[in-house]
């Protein structure tokens, strides 16, 4: 996502990739960050003050008992049709389960959650809505460190015809996938 002047683009947790012109924000102070916080609590922003969120693998290390309150928190910063761009380890992938502070994993439909319209039969655990714009299957990590080439190999798109391919995909998957990227867009009345 690119930067427009005038909007707020937070990358949040964005350990080693501080991001010019973004306000980078991340709980850990041994990382360059323009803010520091727990994001187990109150993120520290006004309400509906944040166009533009990315979160480069944080999800999967929020605990549990605390994701539906973070995941609220975003809902609260946010502008109304802000977006929010998600990374995370795709449950199937090696880097879901070998990672210590891993409390979550990921697949095709896990923010179906906070659609705007009920799913899996209406059940709520929070406040947050969310239009889905993108869900996609990533067979390499989007940013490999020790081989960056691989992450540039055009093969996702084998993988993401359609939601039900993505689901087949996921379901009769042989090698794993190492991500699936989200994009969300903020609803609000």
């Amino acid at each position: 996502m690119e930067k427009n002047t005038g909007k707020i683009y937070l990358n949040l947790g964005c350990g080693n990739t501080y991001k010019r012109a973004w306000i980078n924000v991340d709980c850990n102070k041994d990382v360059k960050a323009d803010i520091y916080a727990d994001f187990t609590k109150k993120l520290p922003f006004k309400n509906n003050s944040v166009d533009v969120v990315l979160l480069d693998h944080v999800l999967e290390h929020i605990p549990s008992d605390k994701y539906f309150g973070f995941i609220d928190e975003l809902y609260r910063i946010c502008k109304s049709n802000a977006k929010i761009e998600i990374y995370v380890p795709h449950y199937s992938g090696m880097y879901a389960l070998k990672h210590p502070t891993h409390y979550k994993y990921f697949g095709i439909g896990s923010m179906d959650l906070f659609r705007p319209e009920p799913v899996f039969n209406g059940e709520r655990y929070c406040k947050a809505r969310f239009e889905l714009l993108e869900e996609k299957l990533i067979f390499w990590h989007h940013n490999l460190v020790n081989f960056n080439f691989l992450s540039k190999i055009p093969l996702n798109w084998l993988f993401n015809f359609s939601r039900g391919w993505q689901l087949l995909m996921e379901k009769f998957h042989i090698w794993g996938f190492d991500e699936i990227k989200f994009v969300l867009e903020v609803k609000k009345c």
